[in-house]
């Protein structure tokens, strides 16, 4: 176990990487330090005891040089650094796993031989690269020369300096190099962006896996030591890694010509094209979250206030700063890109925009008459509410800027570093709804879409039905089942924001008492219905329909349905009119 100097020592030249890179590193604390080898911490050691004077390190007439040792150890320990930061996007299973670690482990590698000088001089307040002598030029070879022949190609065609290409690919963090690879690739072809969101998506993770395949399938003989085999093979990794760019760089082309012969043929979906205002990218993503959670109506009154004052719970409230960072998002381009600064403020605007409309997500019959009932019981839904909206935010945020965002702004909410994800009240939502996806048999994330498309009251009613109708609970008891465990489960919920410790096997342990009460309801027919007979609770729930707060609404004739008005549909009681925000 290395000591407490050594240990602080890789944690700056991490932080350093983080910083460098605008990324996150996946080792927290001192798991970094485990990825260091002894031989390097020992020459690590000589470096931290020498940190404030490194001349120090010098050799004196006769003695041996301890510095290359040392500058190998930083190299090597950079590297490592890079090759653990966190995907700026969820980084999808390879089919291709060795051919993705061969080539991320090459460019973080690069990475380390050009910048480790320029790093560690960031150690000191008044560092230079020189301190431990002169760093040889880097020693390119392997896979690291393909790596470097293939950022060289990547440059060559995007016009994009060499070592910012590959910054850029490494801070892409794991399993997402080749992903960053085929977007800087696809994403300087015109064509490429005018594609609608889910072919750039397809077409971004089809290069994406052509580059790891290349890497996977690659042989390399181990040359001889004359030096002519030597010159061939690295002619022939500069090629393997080069052919591997021109070969994603022909197949984008043709694919990207496919595409656009298809939509010609049976027409082109509307372009996304940008805002004329935050309050124009506020609707659109009202509007996207009802297509993602297929819950078309929102109990969203039309109105966006800078702050709560006497405005209604279903008001958006948009602070100052989160408008200013949607319209600076709005404003830019392409050519002009948000800083990392600007660009982390505008996503966690976007998202907290996203959570509360996908809080005020409900059913297309969902109308004024639910929404007083549902209001006289909602405290003890706050929890739930705000747990589920905030995790469809966190989980969708990319699917939601494609949707709402042409290509140059969407991108740049996509990559932006995500705000702290919620440690509470998302996190038990989302455990829970994952424990009824995998006992109901549902893709995964499908039973949290569901709660969220439902309205507070029924959030969790509708993950216990989908629950109970996948067991084997009889016909005639699953409205009792699902009854019974939502009571429960809804009064667990309801405690959660007094619970202390681990939220998120609090809602696993939520889910899987529901999966075990629907087990022995379906063992024990009418046990369900004779518990709620002898609840006597003025909260204990009613057959469906006998309480219009805890029944899924229903399209009534001759009753006035949705109506649209401010870019939103907005529920029966809603009468105001829109307001003049700062967001405008």
């Amino acid at each position: 176990m290395a000591d407490a100097q050594v240990s602080g020592l890789i944690r700056s030249i991490n932080e350093l990487v983080e910083r460098d890179t605008g990324s996150w590193s996946l080792a927290v604390g001192d798991q970094i330090t485990q990825r260091v080898t002894r031989s390097d911490q020992r020459q690590l050691r000589l470096f931290a005891d020498n940190l404030d004077i490194p001349a120090r390190l010098a050799p004196g007439p006769g003695e041996n040089d301890r510095r290359p040792r040392i500058r190998a150890a930083l190299i090597e320990t950079v590297a490592g650094c890079a090759g653990v930061l966190e995907p700026r996007e969820p980084a999808e299973e390879s089919l291709y796993p060795y051919g993705r670690s061969r080539f991320e482990t090459a460019n973080s590698r690069l990475y380390a031989q050009y910048e480790t000088p320029r790093l560690v001089a960031g150690l000191r307040r008044d560092g230079r690269p020189e301190d431990l002598g002169v760093f040889p030029p880097p020693v390119i070879e392997g896979d690291v020369l393909a790596a470097h022949a293939a950022v060289v190609a990547i440059s060559a065609r995007t016009g994009r300096p060499e070592r910012e290409v590959l910054r850029e690919l490494v801070a892409a963090g794991r399993g997402a190099h080749a992903t960053a690879a085929a977007r800087l690739l696809l994403q300087s072809r015109p064509g490429f962006t005018a594609l609608p969101a889910p072919e750039r998506n397809e077409l971004t993770t089809a290069i994406a896996d052509h580059l790891e395949a290349q890497f996977e399938n690659h042989e390399r003989q181990v040359p001889g030591p004359e030096i002519g085999a030597v010159l061939a093979d690295r002619q022939q990794l500069a090629g393997f890694g080069s052919t591997a760019i021109t070969t994603a760089s022909q197949d984008a082309n043709e694919e990207i010509a496919h595409l656009h012969e298809f939509f010609d043929k049976i027409g082109r979906p509307p372009a996304v094209d940008a805002p004329d205002s935050v309050d124009d990218l506020c609707g659109r993503i009202q509007g996207a979250v009802g297509e993602v959670l297929d819950a078309p109506n929102s109990r969203w009154d039309g109105e966006i206030e800078p702050e709560p004052g006497a405005a209604p719970a279903t008001t958006l409230i948009l602070p100052m700063e989160q408008a200013t960072a949607l319209r600076n998002l709005i404003e830019s381009s392409r050519t002009h890109p948000l800083s990392p600064t600007d660009a982390t403020a505008a996503r966690d605007a976007f998202q907290r925009v996203a959570a509360a409309y996908a809080r005020w997500a409900v059913p297309e019959e969902y109308d004024g008459r639910h929404e007083a009932a549902a209001d006289a019981v909602a405290p003890r839904y706050a929890n739930i509410e705000q747990a589920v909206g905030t995790a469809i935010a966190e989980d969708h945020v990319r699917e939601l800027a494609d949707r709402t965002l042409p290509y140059e702004l969407a991108i740049q909410v996509r990559h932006a570093h995500p705000p702290a994800p919620d440690q509470r009240l998302a996190l038990a939502a989302r455990a829970f709804a994952a424990v009824i996806d995998d006992a109901a048999g549902l893709d995964e994330g499908e039973t949290l879409r569901r709660m969220a498309g439902e309205g507070r009251v029924l959030m969790v009613q509708a993950a216990v039905e989908d629950l109970v109708a996948a067991s084997a609970v009889p016909n005639v008891e699953r409205q009792f089942a699902v009854d019974r465990i939502t009571d429960e489960a809804d009064r667990q919920f309801d405690a959660l924001d007094t619970v202390t410790g681990d939220a998120e096997r609090y809602g696993s342990d939520i889910g899987k008492v529901a999966v075990s009460m629907a087990e022995m309801y379906a063992e024990e027919p009418g046990m369900a219905r004779r518990e709620l007979l002898a609840q006597q609770q003025p909260m204990a729930r009613f057959v469906s329909g006998h309480d219009p707060a805890l029944a899924r609404p229903q399209a009534q004739q001759g009753q006035a349905g949705s109506v649209r008005r401010g870019g939103a549909h907005q529920t029966e009681q809603s009468t105001g009119r829109r307001t003049d925000s700062p967001s405008r």
